[in-house]
């Protein structure tokens, strides 16, 4: 994902009836922003009969954001489930 801007355009393309699997390994470095689309797309799924999934479970940098953003410290299992693949945090 080379900007914030092409991120948020290729999930706008993507349809929400269905089952979308984000694959987000390549996530280098992000802010907040990458969070608020994720979150957003997940709701706009639900809304919409379908559901979002990682590809793989949060690799270092965004396990690192998660945690800078309070995710890990408030997490429920429905949220280990998607963001690591319900792999308990060490």
């Amino acid at each position: 994902m080379t900007t914030i801007g092409a991120f948020a355009d290729e999930l706008r393309a993507l349809p929400l009836d269905r089952d979308v699997v984000l694959d987000v390994a390549d996530l280098s470095a992000s802010d907040l922003s990458v969070l608020q689309l994720i979150e957003s797309l997940r709701a706009e799924t639900r809304l919409q009969g379908g559901t979002v999934r990682l590809a793989a479970p949060a690799g270092d940098t965004l396990t690192t954001l998660l945690r800078r953003a309070g995710f890990v410290d408030a997490q429920d299992p429905e949220n280990n489930i998607f963001w690591f693949h319900g792999v308990p945090l060490q």
